[in-house]
């Protein structure tokens, strides 16, 4: 069972292959060989380019643009607004173009409004803050915020979950710092 806001205010290309339960909201894009897992909600004006795959429950918010060729995993969040790239020279008419989509493994969350350079993968479980530009890679459980992005310790958990989530940066930063929330 699919649910589109209405055919005639979205567009999804007849190759793409829709799981179950499946909702795509107004003004959405969802381009050729698109292939979307179970229970995924794509809010409405986003895009997502051609040869994309979605795991099952994800939540992609409204004013995403997802480029040809990303790899969303399973138990992903996108916040409203984010952007991923995937050209690092952009220029119109380049005939050098190489593309270099996002890779997002199972259970990131990403922050509203960032940005994410070409080519970059963010790690499983890993959280991106609101509003950063992320222009490395990030680890799996990794914390990220600002521009450039950083890793941080992050306290949006309980205490004893804590210190098993951190990479052996953050963990140290905390150490150092006393630092446990993302400002």
């Amino acid at each position: 069972m699919h649910q589109f806001s209405n055919d005639a205010f979205n567009f999804v290309d007849k190759t793409a292959r829709i799981g179950q339960n499946v909702k795509i909201w107004h003004f959405s894009i969802v381009l050729a060989d698109v292939t979307i897992g179970d229970n995924v909600s794509i809010g409405s004006r986003t895009e997502v380019g051609r040869g994309s795959t979605i795991g099952d429950n994800t939540r992609i918010s409204s004013g995403v643009f997802l480029p040809s060729n990303s790899v969303v995993g399973k138990n992903c969040f996108i916040a409203p607004n984010v952007t991923f790239t995937d050209d690092r020279y952009p220029r119109a008419g380049n005939d050098a173009y190489f593309a270099q989509p996002p890779i997002l493994e199972d259970g990131c969350s990403v922050g509203a409004g960032s940005v994410t350079l070409p080519g970059i993968r963010i790690g499983a479980g890993a959280m991106i803050g609101a509003g950063s530009v992320v222009t490395k890679d990030v680890p799996p459980k990794g914390h990220v915020r600002g521009e450039p992005a950083r890793e941080k310790a992050y306290s949006g958990i309980h205490q004893e979950e804590f210190h098993e989530l951190l990479t052996p940066q953050a963990l140290e930063h905390y150490r150092k710092t006393g630092e446990t929330r993302i400002v």
